[in-house]
């Protein structure tokens, strides 16, 4: 049996589609019939292959024996100055969870050309197959991240998001000159297959998305922000920050084309009311000296 923990990246997607995704050695007519038998399963409840998948649903998949060898999964190996940097990630951890400092350019999830993630180093870290992250942020951001130790607090911190209790705060830095002290952006956003489409209007399809901003300082021509997300979209504050016309400063995906090879955003602070948690981390030195540089 494999098992999978929704994560806010596929919130709201197609049982099916999930599946497609993460079965791929198993044809799509083959993945239907295992859900009209009930071998796919979500919360041990059977389902159709219409079903959106909730944040913090457990989708289990009963395999034959013989696919469950040839796919059992194992732990990689790690080298010593490998989970040494792991070890100093750790910005929190008590017996259920923990949470990271993801380095700029490590990836969460595999895919996309990468073949191994922060995700198999760490079970493989704590040898634990039940590790998984919760939330996840982009390749270019680093910052705070939160990992589950066993599938029961997994779902648990999710219902926390979902219900609007965890706290997340990031430090982002963006082209122009932003005037308004406060605002907040309201939109709906649609995951493209390149990129996070956004609409000022409600669409079929599109995702409500809301972001509270505070203006820290301007520096010539940039503006350095903090922001609140309200909601979890994919590509959230860089898709509706482009929109408004002041991408952050180094991403080449929806901003100018630019000769940075670091993206300015950063998750420094992570509060969950009901572990009684509060993180709240340093500015990094990527991003000190890039501030340092633009007030000359």
């Amino acid at each position: 049996m494999i098992e999978y923990i929704i994560d806010e990246e596929y919130e709201t997607v197609r049982i099916d589609r999930f599946l497609r995704k993460h079965l791929k050695n198993i044809n799509l007519s083959e993945i239907y019939k295992m859900l009209r038998k009930a071998k796919i399963k979500v919360n041990n409840k059977k389902i159709s292959q219409d079903y959106r998948l909730v944040l913090g649903d457990v989708v289990f998949v009963f395999l034959s024996e013989n696919f469950k060898e040839n796919s059992e999964e194992k732990f990689i190996e790690l080298s010593s100055e490998r989970k040494e940097k792991l070890k100093e990630m750790i910005a929190f951890e008590n017996e259920n969870l923990f949470v990271i400092n993801k380095y700029l350019g490590d990836v969460v999830h595999k895919g996309s050309g990468h073949d191994i993630s922060l995700l198999e180093e760490f079970r493989s870290y704590y040898l634990n197959n039940n590790v998984n992250f919760v939330n996840r942020i982009d390749k270019l951001t680093s910052g705070l991240v939160i990992a589950a130790k066993n599938i029961k607090t997994a779902r648990e911190i999710a219902k926390e998001i979902q219900a609007g209790n965890v706290e997340k705060k990031y430090l982002i830095l963006v082209n122009g000159i932003i005037e308004k002290d406060d605002f907040i952006l309201e939109n709906y956003l649609k995951k493209d297959e390149e990129k996070v489409i956004v609409s000022d209007v409600e669409k079929e399809g599109y995702k409500k998305s809301i972001t509270s901003f505070k203006k820290i300082k301007g520096y010539n021509k940039y503006t350095l922000l903090e922001a609140e997300l309200k909601t979890g979209r994919t590509h959230q504050l860089r898709a509706q920050l482009n929109h408004m016309g002041n991408n952050i400063v180094g991403d080449t995906k929806y901003g100018k084309n630019e000769k940075e090879n670091i993206m300015y955003l950063f998750s420094y602070y992570l509060k969950i009311d009901l572990y009684n948690l509060e993180i709240k981390l340093e500015i990094p030195n990527f991003f000190k000296n890039k501030i340092e540089l633009i007030r000359e």
